[in-house]
């Protein structure tokens, strides 16, 4: 509980995660989903690192990641639909593979199947100052080809990118990546 509660502000305070009874849950939807043992084969875990969504998964990880504000007791009810949302999402792998939309049919009749409507946005307790506060990133990364100088500008650096007119003349087409301070507002 100690744990839980530094995740959260002083004037909030959470149920500690009960990773046990979430298993439970999980039961019912793995028999409907003639998927036995789901339950077992499923790592679950609460990160403070969500801030634009209630939960994520590695679908080929077997990871279930739900945003820790569902501890809260005012969002204690959305608890158990994002948890079947996000464990779909390993059925569905387990099912058909990893060809599938991540929201396509074969994930929505997993969710109808286990009594849950198949939506993708749920929104926390109103009063819960701390989703309503935007991320700001604070830099921005150029990507600078040093040959023929093209720019480009990314949240993120990605080292991955090349420069296509330079990988199209035979040079290496590698980027020099900077970042740049941008303004909070």
């Amino acid at each position: 509980m100690a744990q839980v509660k530094s995740l959260m502000s002083d004037r909030q305070t959470a149920i500690a995660p009960d990773i046990s009874s979430l298993r439970q849950q999980i039961i019912p939807w793995s028999k409907k989903w003639r998927l036995p043992g789901l339950e077992n084969n499923i790592q679950i875990e609460f990160s403070g690192r969500l801030r634009t969504s209630l939960g994520r998964t590695l679908s080929a990880r077997r990871v279930v990641r739900l945003n820790r504000l569902l501890l809260l007791p005012d969002n204690q009810t959305l608890l158990p639909e994002v948890l079947c949302h996000e464990v779909a999402h390993v059925a569905t792998f387990d099912l058909h593979g990893s060809h599938c939309r991540p929201h396509g049919p074969e994930w929505k009749s997993l969710v109808l199947a286990a009594g849950y409507p198949a939506r993708l946005r749920l929104g926390l307790a109103s009063d819960n100052r701390t989703t309503q506060v935007p991320i700001r990133r604070s830099v921005i990364y150029q990507h600078r080809c040093p040959v023929c100088q093209a720019v480009r500008f990314a949240r993120r650096p990605n080292r991955r990118w090349l420069c296509g007119e330079c990988v199209a003349s035979g040079e290496p087409g590698s980027l020099v990546i900077t970042s740049h301070p941008v303004g909070t507002e």
